[in-house]
């Protein structure tokens, strides 16, 4: 194999590759990266045997087709440190591929590429097809919802659904749970209910190209494969059962309070300064017309502020942990936000426009 590709492109290629393969695997080739030059493109494959990529580069001169295989951080910090260098050239030779740039040689030891474990390739249409923007927004409105702690693995991914015209995304950690929709141009192929690992949304985040591009989306009995104008990637999907989020959704909400979401998110950080681990909470109190927040800290102080808001229901005084709530703001491009509220002691419900909802736990506060 020889070829001469741009080394900008095969960087940006590297990084995502060097991205999911796994650096503490015992086996030595699930620490590289597969090569493969053909016709007019450098395909890199990766995986971790969870989740893996095709990313193809079209900015390359094939001389001689041909495979490699070669370990991926390595390969990643020479042509880290060669950015100055518009192209580089690769040559293999049996298992060493050679690295050469206008001042610089490398050769780098790699391994058989026939013991590379398969990476599945996606040709047709899929089940549907979603604008990359769009995704991109779904993604950040629930990835950060999803459970971080391993025990809990159905909710340590973010559910997708789609049927129609529509695609959701529902994520929880038990103490909160966001859903974010949106129409997609064409009805999906057939309904899709599938958990997706946020290993995967991480990385859709990083291969999309451009916000103009469509993504195809094809789903599996066991795994989910997305393809991008660059790239193609591939995860299994979560098992088990994904909570039954509907019941969770607060439907009978007696007050219901409209606040600015900037003013709002930057009231609650003020709040949020004088807490601490044993009292991590925010205290809010709703009036008609004005909202207080007020926090404390032993040992360190206490906040009291104050912010206008348009609240009707009954009175009323609830605590959360700021952190869920501000993590929430962040992600809706709305000017004003609704909060719905039942009790003291249920969950709230907060609402930014048609397409994202937020259920989130209250706090005991002594």
């Amino acid at each position: 194999m020889k070829v001469i590709v741009q080394t900008a492109a095969l960087q940006e290629s590297l990084a995502l590759a060097a991205s999911i393969v796994s650096v503490r695997t015992p086996k030595p080739v699930l620490q590289c990266v597969k090569l493969s030059a053909s016709g007019k493109t450098l395909t890199l494959l990766a995986t971790d045997l969870e989740v893996g990529c095709r990313y193809v580069v079209s900015q390359v001169e094939v001389q001689a087709e041909g495979e490699a295989l070669v370990p991926v951080q390595k390969f990643a910090d020479i042509v880290r440190e060669s950015a100055g260098e518009q192209t580089l050239t690769l040559e293999v030779e049996k298992d060493t591929c050679l690295i050469t740039g206008a001042g610089s040689r490398f050769k780098l030891l790699g391994y058989d590429p026939g013991e590379y474990p398969a990476v599945a390739e996606f040709a047709d249409a899929g089940d549907f097809q979603v604008p990359s923007e769009v995704l991109s927004v779904l993604i950040d409105r629930t990835l950060f919802a999803a459970a971080r702690a391993h025990s809990h693995y159905a909710i340590s991914g973010v559910l997708w659904e789609a049927a129609g015209k529509k695609l959701q995304l529902i994520a929880t950690d038990g103490h909160r749970l966001a859903l974010a929709k949106a129409p997609l141009g064409k009805a999906a192929g057939r309904e899709v209910s599938s958990i997706v690992p946020s290993k995967l949304m991480n990385l859709l985040q990083r291969a999309s190209a451009s916000s103009e591009e469509t993504v195809a989306v094809k789903v599996t009995e066991s795994q989910i494969l997305v393809r991008t104008a660059r790239a193609v990637l591939i995860s299994s999907l979560v098992q088990g059962n994904f909570p039954k989020y509907a019941d969770v959704i607060p439907r009978e909400c007696s007050r219901k309070a409209t606040v600015n979401c900037q003013e709002f998110l930057h009231r609650l950080r003020q709040a949020a300064l004088l807490t601490n681990e044993e009292s991590r909470g925010v205290r809010l109190s709703f009036q008609p017309e004005q909202l207080t927040l007020t926090s404390r800290a032993p040992e360190t102080g206490e906040a009291e502020i104050t912010m206008p808001v348009k609240f009707t229901g009954e009175a009323l005084e609830v605590a959360f942990n700021p952190t869920f709530v501000m993590d929430a703001l962040k992600v809706t491009e709305a000017d004003e936000v609704t909060i719905e509220f039942s009790a003291a002691n249920k969950p709230a419900l907060l609402k930014a426009g048609a397409d994202f909802l937020y259920v989130v736990m209250p706090v005991e506060l002594g």
